[in-house]
C-alpha cells in the first residue's frame, strides 16, 4: 500500500490512486516569499554612535547592550592567573592549590592500587 501527504491535514494517508513504487509521496511546489528579506538593522540600534565609535565598550553578541564593567577583584585574579611565570595554572592560586593538587594525586594513587589489588584478587583467587 502506498501513502501520500494529505493536502488538508499535512499527514500521511493511504493513497487513493495508483502510484509508482519509487515515488510514494507526491512532491509539492515550493511557496514563494511575498516580501524580500531585509538585513539592515541600523534603525533598531539604541546605542549612540559616539559610544560605538570609541571602541571602549564591547557589545554582548546579538544585542545592543554593552558588557558590564569587570569588578576590580576579578581583574586582579585574571592578572594573577595570566602571568607568564612557568607555573601550571592549577598551581597559580598559591599554597591552597598546591595542597589540593597533592591530595588529589595521592587519592589517585590509592585508587589505582585498589583497582590493581581487586584485579589481582579476581585473577588469582584464594584456595579454600
Amino acid at each position: 500500500m502506498y501513502h501520500q501527504l494529505s493536502r488538508a491535514t499535512g499527514r500521511l494517508v493511504a493513497a487513493t490512486n495508483l502510484q509508482s513504487p519509487l515515488f510514494p509521496v507526491a512532491p509539492l511546489a515550493l511557496q514563494r516569499v511575498e516580501a524580500p528579506i531585509q538585513y539592515t538593522t541600523s534603525h533598531l540600534s539604541t546605542v549612540t554612535e559616539a559610544a560605538c565609535s570609541t571602541g571602549s565598550r564591547r557589545m554582548v553578541p546579538g544585542t545592543n547592550i554593552p558588557y558590564p564593567p569587570v569588578p576590580e577583584n576579578v581583574r586582579k585574579q585574571q592578572e594573577t592567573f595570566q602571568k607568564d611565570n612557568d607555573q601550571p595554572v592549577f598551581l597559580k592560586g598559591g599554597a591552597f592549590d598546591s595542597i589540593l593538587y597533592r591530595l588529589t594525586m595521592a587519592l589517585c594513587v590509592v585508587g589505582i592500587i585498589g583497582v590493581a589489588d581487586t584485579v589481582y584478587g579476581h585473577a588469582f583467587p584464594k584456595k579454600a
